[in-house]
């Protein structure tokens, strides 16, 4: 049963399909986004065992979503980022970089969970977002 205030945002992935939960909600002027794994368009894991290239994989994906919704990065409000790792010094400076790098100097309020494992074994981060949509910043 689909209800005419969710607006499912989806951005055509190739491994989308097989996922039961939409990429992301539209309600209202507000997106949901999904937790992005790095989870490449063709399905396959982007930087295995390596942290900052799942982490960069991930906000290409969450960009690609906000995109196919109309939105930019600098419309995200609220992030939450799970490690399945502790971060290291030198991991951690890289991490904040491509943050960054994605983000400029804008900086959504944000939470950063450790977790045992995360769904798929192989991933080690799995970042979800919540924008307001461009139009009514009330």
């Amino acid at each position: 049963m689909t209800r005419p205030h969710l607006d499912p945002v989806a951005p055509q992935w190739d491994w989308e399909h097989d996922m039961p939960p939409a990429p992301a909600l539209r309600a209202g002027n507000t997106l949901y986004l999904s937790g992005q794994i790095a989870l490449a368009p063709d399905g396959t894991l982007a930087g295995a065992g390596d942290l900052v290239a799942q982490a960069r994989q991930c906000f290409e994906n969450i960009r690609a979503i906000l995109a196919r919704a109309g939105a930019t990065m600098q419309d995200v409000v609220k992030m939450t980022t799970y490690f399945t790792c502790n971060l290291d010094e030198a991991v951690a400076s890289e991490y904040w970089a491509v943050r960054k790098a994605f983000f400029g100097e804008h900086r959504p309020a944000s939470t950063g969970v450790q977790v045992r494992a995360l769904l798929m074994p192989a991933c080690l981060i799995e970042i979800d977002v919540i924008a307001v949509l461009p139009g009514d910043r009330s």
